[in-house]
C-alpha cells in the first residue's frame, strides 16, 4: 500500500518534508551565485572607480584565481568523492569552504587606507586568490551533493527550481550593493563597502548553514541516493570528457559565461555614463532597480519553469529560453537610453528569465549523465562531474574577465573624460553589450540539442 495515497491522516506529511528539504538544499545555491558574482559585479566600481585602479589589473586580480580554481575543482571533485568520513563525503568541505569563502570576501574590502594603487592592486589580488579557492571547497561538493540526494525527474527538479530560486533572491540583493554603499552614512562608497560586504557575507554564510543543518537534519550524508557504488577511479575526468553528452553540456556553459561575463561590466558604465549621463549616484539606483525587477521575474520564472520542464521535456523548454535570452539581449540597443533609463528593465528582465532556466536546467542534464553512468558503470562520479561543470563555469569567466579592462580601453572609454567625449567609447560598448551574450546563448542552444547521455553509455 502506498501511504502517500492510501492515509488519510496526514497524508501531506511526506509531500511537506520533501519541500522542506528541497528548501534546505536549495539555499545553497544563493552561495553559489552571491559569492561568485558579488565580486565580480562590485571590482570596478570599488577598485576602479573608486580607489582608481587600472581595469586591466582588477580584470586580472578577478581571473587569476579563476585559473587557479580550473586545476584545483577536479582535485576537490574527486578527492570529496573517494572521502569516507563520519559527516559524510560533501560536509567536510562545505563546512571548509564556508569558512574560508566568508573571511576573503569580507577581507577583500578592506583593503588598508593610504597604500598606493599598485598595492591596493595587489592587495585585491590576493584576497580574491584566497576567497575563490574557499568558494571552490564549497561550491564542487555543494554541486555534487545536489545529485547524491536526488532521484532524476521531479525529485531533482525540485531541488533545482529551489536552487534557483535562491540564487535569484541573491541576486536581488548585489545591485543594491553598490547603491548602499553610496548612502550619506558613509565617507565614501569604498568605506561603505566594507560594512556592507560584512553583512552580505554574513547573510550568505547563513545560507550555507542552512544546506549543512538540512542534510544533517535528514541525515543525507549517511543515507544518500547515489554514490554509494565504488567512487570513480583517480584521473577518471579524461574517461568522462569522451562522453559527448558532457562535452555538450560544457561547450554551453563556456559560451553563456564568454557571453555574459566578457562585457557583463559594461552594464554598470552604459547605465550610468550613457543612460545617466554621469549621474552616478542615479545610475546606481536605476541599475540596482533594474535588476531587481528582472530578477524578481526571473524567480516568478522558477516554479513555472519546473512544471514547464515536467510537462514538454528539458530540452524543449531549454531551447525556448536560449531564444528568449538571445532576443531580450538584442533589444538593449533600444532600451539603454537617456529618454528612459528604466527601460533596460524590460531586457534585464527577459535576459534573467532565460539565465534562470538556464541555471535551473543544467545541472538537471549534468544530473542524467551522472545517473546514466552511475548505471552503466556501478561507479558514483558526482563530484567529478561538478568538477568539470564548474571548471567550464570558470574556464569561461576567466578567459573574459582576463580581457574585461582591455575591452574598456579598446573601446576608448575613461572614467574620468568630459561626458562630452563619451559618445564614441559608449557606442562601442553597447555594441558589444547587446550582441556578444545574444551569440554565446545561439552557441548554447545548438550545443545542447540532441542530449542524450545513456545512448553515449551504450555506446
Amino acid at each position: 500500500m502506498n501511504p502517500r495515497k492510501h492515509s488519510t491522516l496526514g497524508s501531506d506529511a511526506p509531500e511537506k518534508k520533501d519541500f522542506a528539504r528541497s528548501l534546505g538544499l536549495g539555499a545553497g545555491g544563493a552561495v553559489e551565485n552571491s559569492f561568485q558574482n558579488a565580486p565580480l559585479g562590485l571590482a570596478n566600481p570599488i577598485f576602479n572607480v573608486g580607489m582608481g585602479i587600472s581595469p586591466v589589473l582588477v580584470g586580472f586580480a578577478m581571473a587569476f584565481p579563476r585559473i587557479w580554481e580550473i586545476f584545483l575543482d577536479p582535485w576537490i571533485g574527486t578527492v570529496s568523492d573517494r572521502t569516507r568520513h563520519r559527516l559524510g563525503k560533501r560536509l567536510p568541505y562545505l563546512l571548509l569552504g564556508l569558512a574560508g569563502s566568508l573571511c576573503f570576501f569580507v577581507a577583500m574590502w578592506w583593503a588598508p587606507a593610504g597604500w598606493s594603487k599598485t598595492a591596493l592592486g595587489i592587495w585585491l589580488l590576493v584576497t580574491a586568490f584566497l576567497f575563490y579557492t574557499g568558494y571552490s571547497f564549497f561550491a564542487v561538493p555543494y554541486a555534487a551533493l545536489t545529485l547524491d540526494v536526488t532521484k532524476a525527474g521531479p525529485e531533482r527538479i525540485g531541488v533545482m527550481t529551489a536552487r534557483a530560486f535562491f540564487a535569484n533572491v541573491s541576486g536581488i540583493a548585489i545591485p543594491w550593493l553598490y547603491w548602499l554603499c553610496q548612502r550619506t552614512w558613509f565617507a565614501s562608497p569604498v568605506e561603505g563597502m566594507r560594512w556592507v560586504g560584512l553583512g552580505f557575507g554574513l547573510v550568505v554564510f547563513l545560507c550555507g548553514a542552512v544546506v549543512v543543518a538540512t542534510v544533517l537534519r535528514c541525515g543525507l550524508h549517511v543515507h544518500a541516493v547515489h554514490g554509494q557504488g565504488e567512487p570513480i577511479a583517480k584521473g577518471s575526468a579524461w574517461e568522462l570528457l569522451r562522453l559527448g553528452s558532457l562535452r555538450k553540456i560544457l561547450v554551453a556553459l563556456l559560451s553563456t559565461m564568454l557571453g555574459f561575463t566578457l562585457v557583463g561590466h559594461l552594464g554598470f558604465y552604459l547605465v550610468s555614463f550613457y543612460a545617466c549621463q554621469g549621474d552616478l549616484k542615479l545610475g546606481s539606483l536605476v541599475f540596482a532597480a533594474s535588476s531587481t525587477v528582472s530578477i524578481v521575474a526571473g524567480l516568478v520564472a522558477c516554479p513555472l519553469i519546473g512544471v514547464a520542464a515536467r510537462r514538454f521535456g528539458k530540452p524543449a523548454v531549454f531551447q525556448f529560453l536560449l531564444v528568449v535570452t538571445a532576443a531580450a539581449s538584442l533589444s538593449k540597443f533600444w532600451t539603454i537610453t537617456p529618454v528612459n533609463p528604466y527601460l533596460y528593465s524590460l531586457s534585464n528582465a527577459g535576459i534573467s528569465l532565460g539565465l534562470a532556466g538556464f541555471w535551473l536546467l543544467m545541472p538537471a542534464f549534468l544530473g542524467d549523465i551522472s545517473d546514466a553512468y552511475e548505471k552503466a558503470t556501478g561507479q558514483s562520479c558526482q563530484g567529478t562531474l561538478a568538477a568539470l561543470y564548474g571548471n567550464a563555469v570558470k574556464i569561461g569567466a576567466s578567459l573574459a574577465l582576463l580581457v574585461t579592462g582591455y575591452i574598456l580601453v579598446l573601446c576608448g572609454f575613461q572614467a574620468e573624460m568630459p561626458q562630452a567625449e563619451m559618445a564614441g567609447p559608449l557606442r562601442n560598448m553597447l555594441i558589444l553589450f547587446a550582441v556578444v551574450p545574444a551569440g554565446g546563448s545561439a552557441i548554447s542552444y545548438f550545443a545542447m540539442s540532441r542530449f542524450t547521455p545513456e545512448k553515449d553509455l551504450r555506446g
